[in-house]
């Protein structure tokens, strides 16, 4: 039975979208919003498998009390509309034996399980601080992953959308398929293209994720699923997308969209970008923490490009082109027998 933690995760729209999949009438859209659904926690996850586990327990388990469990569901119905699959499954279980509750799950649908529809089996991919990943999808579409960023995907795509789950930041070349949509969801927004190169950042907590096209075309829709005006705005090559998440407004511009993904071959390139978003670029490719001090010293803007530069190298350049300077803090001894990572603090020498 599902665990008792878990019934309070869930509404009964969850519980109608887990049962349509199980029992392969779900949409591609509700496949979706399914699975956006189950990556939003670890307790939806749980949820989810629990739920699986019960289901594929019920595979050829004969009917024969359908009656008698009809009778029960129509009673429940009658008196307690829109309760959950777990509030069903709570009152079933006290009138009835775990065989009846199993059962209960196939009358749900009226249908036969579906074994090859339920395997969601997904791998994940963690590009760790200091380096980027390489990878190929298995629909030969290309992806590049950025430090301390993670993709998940299936082994195997469905017919209706090719769907991939990133947290961070990804280039991607998308092997062309226009009847399989090529869909990139993000804590923010998703992604939605067909053949095209594109890089997508969306760190966690991070207030202006971006969406940069190189060729083809994409469109950026909302990241909620019920909402019926999901789109956000339809990109043309070179043009860069900023989404403020918190009002909800989008900006493009146009320009040469390398800077945004030459980390990708181990460039930093910048044009006219301020100080947070350089230390934010070298603490990724360098795998360090760093620290700004000064209100006033987040003003000042940078245009460089840097390949192959140790840090000190790089630091020295900023320190020469603006008034700053900076110190380091060795790594420190930590009580589980690691040391902390090298941080650098900047800081304004005008008084």
């Amino acid at each position: 039975m599902i665990d008792e933690n878990m019934k309070n995760t869930n509404s009964g729209w969850v519980d109608n979208l887990i049962v349509s999949y199980l029992g392969g009438k779900a949409s591609k859209d509700e496949i979706l919003k399914l699975e956006l659904w189950v990556r939003e926690s670890e307790e939806n996850q749980k949820y989810f498998a629990q739920s699986k586990n019960i289901w594929e327990a019920s595979a050829g388990f004969p009917l024969s009390t359908d009656k008698a469990l009809a009778k029960v569901l129509s009673q429940i119905n009658a008196k307690q509309k829109g309760l959950t699959l777990w509030q069903i499954a709570q009152r079933l279980a006290a009138m009835l034996f775990i065989p009846l509750l199993i059962s209960m799950l196939w009358l749900y649908t009226g249908n036969e399980f579906k074994r090859s529809n339920s395997n969601i089996t997904y791998n994940k991919v963690v590009a760790a601080f200091g380096t980027f990943s390489e990878l190929e999808l298995p629909d030969g579409s290309k992806v590049w992953l950025n430090a301390g960023s993670s993709l998940m995907y299936p082994d195997k795509f469905s017919s209706d959308n090719r769907i991939v789950h990133l947290v961070g930041e990804a280039y991607f070349e998308v092997h062309s398929d226009e009847s399989s949509p090529f869909l990139v969801s993000t804590p923010y927004f998703t992604v939605k293209a067909t053949g095209t190169k594109f890089n997508v950042r969306a760190e966690k907590d991070f207030r202006t994720p971006s969406v940069t096209l190189i060729e083809g075309k994409v469109a950026v829709q909302k990241a909620c699923p019920d909402n019926s005006d999901g789109l956000i705005a339809r990109l043309k090559p070179h043009e860069h997308m900023t989404y403020d998440t918190l009002s909800g407004n989008f900006n493009i511009q146009t320009g040469d969209p390398y800077k945004h993904f030459a980390w990708k071959d181990g460039k930093l390139v910048f044009r006219n970008d301020n100080i947070s978003e350089v230390a934010r670029r070298i603490s990724l490719q360098y795998n360090v923490d760093i620290e700004i001090r000064g209100d006033e010293i987040k003003k000042y803007r940078y245009r460089a490009t840097f390949e192959n530069e140790p840090l000190s190298e790089l630091l020295r350049l900023l320190k020469i082109s603006s008034p700053i300077d900076y110190t380091e803090v060795k790594p420190e001894a930590l009580p589980d027998g690691t040391f902390s990572r090298r941080k650098i603090i900047i800081y304004s020498i005008i008084n």
